[in-house]
């Protein structure tokens, strides 16, 4: 019974994230004294786990605005097979405690999930990860590196992979985001 449970959970998380894992989510720290109107803005995503709602895309970005109800709008944008996709997200401050963790989702249907800012300096980077356990036998995980332009450097890149690696996220499972459509993208 508890093999058929693991299989099923196994099959589970591979489908929605790349890199699954069994156990629980690692314990992250995240951004002190998290500053909500420094973040807003547009980001490029130059690295990302892999995952299938965002399969194949190029060119991503990310802009975050705030809402009239004090919730942030998550506008993300890229390029599928030379056309245009778009979702957008509602997210929100989710521990007062810590405002760098956030609760995001794409759809009402939707559960909220995490968004966990690891690190930034809002002006270049941010480090963003998100872990759902599952029941604590199996996880799904998601990261990103987000910069305020289109490229990284190879320091800063070594950098952020560091702080992942502290907060022990997996950084052989990242990705690089093609972003070779310019500035105005």
């Amino acid at each position: 019974m508890i093999k058929s449970i693991l299989v099923v959970l196994a099959c589970f998380t591979s489908a929605f994230a790349q890199v699954p894992g069994f156990g629980g989510c690692p314990s992250s720290n995240t951004v002190a004294n998290f500053d909500i109107d420094r973040y807003l803005g547009k980001w490029y995503e130059v690295y990302k786990f892999p995952n299938l709602f965002q399969s194949g895309q190029t060119c991503v970005t990310a802009n975050y605005s705030l809402k009239a109800d004090g919730h942030i709008k998550v506008y993300n944008q890229g390029f599928s097979d030379g056309k245009r996709v778009f979702a957008e997200g509602d997210a929100y401050i989710s521990d007062k405690a810590d405002a760098s963790k956030l609760s995001l989702r794409f759809t009402n249907a939707a559960p909220y999930g995490h968004y966990w800012v690891l690190d930034t300096d809002y002006t270049s980077y941010t480090a963003v990860f998100s872990c759902e356990s599952l029941g604590g036998l199996a996880r799904i995980e998601f990261a990103w590196i987000l910069t305020r332009n289109n490229t990284i450097s190879d320091s800063l890149k070594q950098k952020v992979f560091q702080i992942f690696e502290k907060n022990g996220v997996p950084t052989k499972s990242l990705t690089k985001t093609t972003q070779n459509c310019g500035k105005d993208v």
